[in-house]
C-alpha cells in the first residue's frame, strides 16, 4: 500500500553511514518506523530534516511483514527551531519529542493527537520570552488527551495538589505527594494556560517542581513512560 502523509519527527537512529531508522507520528497512520537514506555526500545537513518535532512530508510504501518501512521520498514542511538557534527552543522539542515517543505506541490515525502536537509545534515555533512554559502545557494538556487529565478543583477549601489523586485536596498529606499553598496555586494558574494564553511566569524552582510532579503522575498512570534522558539538559538549560 503507498501511502502519503505529513508526519512529525520523534528521533533518528544512525544505521549506517548514509541512513537512518526514524520514527515519526503519521497523520494517516499514527506512530510508524521508516529507514531514510540520505545524500551520501551531505549526509549531516540531510540528517537534520530528522530533528526532533519537524513536520515532513513523505511517502512510503507500507509492507506488513516489515517492522521498519521504507521511505521513497520527504520533504521538510515546518521545523520549530528552523528561524532560530534558540537552544531552549531545541531542548524544549528535544524533551516533548522524547515524551511522546515513549507514551505513544499505536499504529492507526489520530486525529486528535496528531492536531494537537502540530499546535505544539507551532507553539515552539512562536511563543516569546514564555517559551519556558510551553513543555508544561503540553504535559498537562497531552494527559487529558491521553485519558488522564487532571483536575483543576483549586480554591479555599482545597487548596493543596496531591499527586495521586490527580486533583486539590483539604489537606497537605506528604511532601512526596502534596504541593504547598503557594506552588498550589501557581500550578492552578499552569492548568488553565493554554498556548494561546501563556503569561503567567513561574519560578525556576517551581517550573522544576511541576514538571517532576507531572512526570511522575506520568509513570504512575503509564508503564511506558521510563526515565527522560533530555529533562536532565533542560533543567541545565534553565537552571537560575
Amino acid at each position: 500500500m503507498l501511502v502519503k502523509t505529513d508526519a512529525i519527527v520523534l528521533n533518528r537512529i544512525r544505521y549506517t553511514d548514509n541512513s537512518f531508522v526514524v520514527n515519526l507520528y503519521s497523520e494517516e497512520l499514527g506512530r510508524i518506523s521508516v529507514l531514510a537514506r540520505t545524500s551520501a555526500r551531505k549526509p549531516e545537513s540531510k540528517a537534520n530534516v530528522f530533528a526532533p518535532l519537524n513536520v515532513i512530508r513523505t511517502e512510503f510504501k507500507v509492507k506488513d511483514t516489515r517492522t521498519v518501512q521504507t521511505i521513497s521520498y520527504h520533504e521538510l514542511v515546518k521545523s520549530p527551531t528552523a528561524n532560530s538557534n534558540d537552544i531552549s527552543r531545541i531542548c524544549i522539542s528535544q524533551f516533548i519529542a522524547e515524551v511522546i515517543l515513549k507514551m505513544v505506541r499505536e499504529e492507526e490515525r489520530n486525529e486528535h493527537l496528531y492536531e494537537f502536537f502540530i499546535s505544539t509545534i507551532n507553539a515552539i515555533e512562536n511563543t516569546g520570552s514564555n517559551i519556558v512554559n510551553v513543555h508544561l502545557i503540553f504535559l498537562k494538556e497531552f494527559a487529558r488527551l491521553i485519558g488522564f487529565g487532571i483536575t483543576n478543583n483549586f480554591c479555599q477549601e482545597t487548596p493543596y495538589f496531591n499527586k495521586r489523586e490527580g486533583m486539590f485536596l483539604p489537606v497537605y498529606t506528604t511532601d512526596d505527594e502534596s504541593f504547598d499553598s503557594s506552588l498550589s496555586l501557581a500550578f492552578s494558574r499552569l492548568l488553565n494556560t493554554t498556548y494561546e494564553s501563556n503569561d503567567c511566569k513561574f519560578p525556576y524552582a517551581y517550573r522544576k517542581k511541576m514538571i517532576e510532579v507531572m512526570l511522575s503522575y506520568y509513570k504512575m498512570h503509564s508503564e511506558n513512560l521510563s526515565e527522560i534522558r533530555s529533562l536532565k539538559v533542560m533543567n541545565d538549560i534553565f537552571g537560575e
